[in-house]
Formats: C-alpha cells, structure tokens, sequence
C-alpha cells in the first residue's frame, strides 16, 4: 500500500531527503500541519534507510564490528531512524505523483562498474522508450542518478557529456539530497577517490556548463556552502576558486566585443576570474580552442542543452570519440545528418586522435610490446602450422 500526498503542500515545510543535522525527534515534525496525521517516510529516506542497514549488515558479516567506519554506519542508522520515526509501519511510503515511471538500473551492473556493460544496457532495445540517461541505482545504493554514479566509471568525464548529451538531468538528486556537482566536490586524492584533483575540478566544470544549479537549502549536501566546504576539505583551492566565482565553469555567449567583432555570438567557457583586472579567461569554443581575455560585460551564460551542446560525443568500438562544432547551426546540421541516417560530415581526425591515445596509454602501461610479441608469436606458429599441413598434402600425393 502507497499514499501519494501532494507534493507541494509539505513543500518548504519538511524536507523529504534525510538531513545531515541532528535528527528530528519532535513528533509533531512528523506530522501533516493540516489535519496532524502521521505523514510516512519518503522513498528517499527509505532508501537511505535500507542502504544504511545494508552496509551494517555487511559490516557484522565481515566481523568488522570494532572499527569506526561500523561505528559511523551505526550512529547514522539511529539518526535515520529517529528521523522516520519508530511508528512506521514499515510499508507505507510518501510519494510525488510521477509523472514518467522511473527506470532503475540493475544492481549488477552498479557493481561490476564495466563500461562495456553498462553501455551494452543503455543501448539495448528499448521499445517503450524509457529515459535511460536519468536512471537511478536500487535502493540499496542510495538511488544514486546515473550521471553521479558515470563519476565512479572508467572514462568517467566522456560518460557524463555522453548521459547529458542525451538528456540525463544535470541537478537530478540521491536519495540524500546530494547532486553530482555535490559528489565531484567531496573528491580528491585520496585512495579511495575516484577521481583526483585535476579530473574534480573537469568534471565540475563540466557540470557548471550544462547549468549545474545548487540547492538553495544551505543545510542541504547540494548547497553552495557545502559544495565549497567539501572542495575546501580536499584541498582544491582551483575548484574552491571556481564555485566561489559567479560565472568560472560555465558556458557563455560572447556579446559586445570591439575588437574581435568576429566572435559576438560564439560560445565559450569562463576558466578563470583575474581580480586585478576584473577580467575573464575564457576558452572560445569550436575546433581551434582559442583562449581571449574579456570583462564580464562581454559574456551573457548561455548553460548547454541537448539542442545547443557545441560537441557530440559517440560511443564506438568500444570507446567515446568526441565532435566539436564552430556554431550552433553546424550541430544542429550534423544531428539533422544522424537522424536521416546519413553519414555526417565530423572531424577526420576524431577517429585517429582516439586510436593514438589508446596506442599511447599502452605504451605508458608496457603493455604494447607485449602485445604486439603475442600477436607475432601467434602468427609465427600460425604460419607454422600451414607450411606443415602443405607438406602433409604432398607426402600423400607422393
């Protein structure tokens, strides 16, 4: 059994992510200011619940119940459920009227964290044409978006562009009230990251240009302020710089320029803030990359979509290749191209830069040479065994 509540009615009232604070143990809190029913718990908190109980029980399974990772995972559970409330009945759950059903991705492929696969689903048959790219884990992994578990998987940048590329919802929330903007800021350099600094600090950035926003609840793990404390506790004073900045990261349109007119109209992306000067570092999008210095006057933010995105990025042989643009007009020409299954006009050498970069990563691996040792010992032994069944044939002409 479900109860759907209006959604706006408990708006700005209580929240229905589980807070960071101290949890809410006045009973009145937990129910309806109208007519003082009990209001039940939401799928977010109760998957959070069910997370939570699940990594205690793998925690008792391991007998890891002395350490402090068990001892955080305890406090946190009695919070979640001081927050619910212990007359729960443990089935009814308070809901948003959907407004498409909710496509959640199968656990395995969570776990197993292969490109391969996971591309294998996104792609597979899809008759009833379910939004793939906002889909979320089970609730036992914190209903995480897919565009904030793409940060924990190999070629983690190329799969962001690539999910938001096709629609995946940039501010999109975890059972917890997290963001994907929220989740790049808490990495670094630690072992345990799945990203480092320079990698947070593009994914961030990436985020900001398809128009990241932050939750204006400064309690909440998706706000400005706890995004900047994150970033803060990693030590990544470029990314600190760039969320305390109006316009670092984001995607702009160049406007009122005199002196290079040629480029009014072109987008960029704002790299960096010069104090001194009260200027801008931008890079200007396109082929060329330039980078120009401009006052703030000159950028009006113009976040992607996936109608203006400036690049396309494809999944092929089983890695991304990327397509830049000049203009709007181009990108749209080349989506036009794909859709009447023509074969667009891209850059040549998309294909090429893509097999250099693998050639260069195996060689940086040492594993070229073995590779290429195997093959020619494969092909010595192939050969071998041609030349002696020709020589069999003609023993038995003999």
């Amino acid at each position: 059994l479900r109860l759907a509540y209006v959604a706006h009615s408990l708006a700005g009232w209580r929240s229905k992510y589980v807070v960071s604070a101290d949890a809410i143990t006045d009973v009145s809190e937990r129910q309806c200011p109208c007519c003082r029913a009990t209001i039940p718990p939401s799928k977010e908190q109760v998957s959070i619940l069910k997370a939570t109980r699940s990594l205690k029980q793998t925690c008792e399974e391991r007998g890891d119940q002395n350490t402090p990772d068990y001892r955080q995972i305890c406090e946190d559970l009695k919070k979640i459920e001081a927050q619910i409330g212990k007359d729960w009945d443990g089935v009814t759950v308070l809901e948003e009227e959907a407004t498409e059903p909710e496509v959640v991705m199968p656990g395995y492929i969570a776990h197993k964290r292969d490109l391969k696969t996971f591309m294998r689903w996104f792609d597979a048959a899809n008759p009833a044409k379910l939004d793939r790219a906002n889909a979320r884990l089970p609730d036992g992994m914190r209903s995480i978006p897919l565009l904030t578990f793409a940060i924990m998987m190999p070629s983690n940048i190329d799969l962001m562009r690539f999910l938001m590329q096709r629609g995946a919802d940039v501010n999109k929330r975890s059972a917890s009230g997290a963001t994907s903007l929220s989740a790049v800021c808490e990495m670094g350099d630690s072992v345990n990251s799945a990203l480092d600094h320079n990698q947070a600090l593009e994914a961030a950035k990436l985020l900001l240009s398809w128009g990241a926003n932050y939750v204006d609840d400064p309690s909440s793990m998706g706000s400005k302020q706890c995004c900047i404390l994150r970033a803060q506790a990693q030590r990544n004073n470029e990314l600190v710089s760039i969320l305390q900045s109006e316009l670092c990261g984001r995607r702009c349109e160049l406007v009122d320029l005199s002196s290079q007119s040629e480029l009014n109209g072109r987008t960029c992306v704002v790299e960096e803030y010069i104090k001194t000067s009260n200027q801008y570092v931008v890079t200007v999008e396109g082929r060329k990359q330039e980078m120009i210095f401009v006052s703030p006057g000159n950028l009006k933010r113009r976040d992607r979509t996936t109608d203006d995105c400036g690049y396309y990025i494809e999944f092929k042989n089983g890695r991304f290749i990327r397509n830049d643009f000049d203009s709007k007009d181009e990108y749209q020409a080349f989506l036009s191209s794909m859709n009447r299954d023509e074969q667009p006009a891209v850059d040549p050498n998309a294909e090429a830069k893509a097999e250099q970069a693998a050639a260069d990563l195996l060689a940086e691996l040492g594993i070229e040479d073995d590779v290429t040792e195997k093959k020619t010992k494969t092909q010595s032994n192939n050969n071998g065994k041609n030349s002696k069944k020709k020589k069999g044939k003609k023993g038995k002409k003999k």
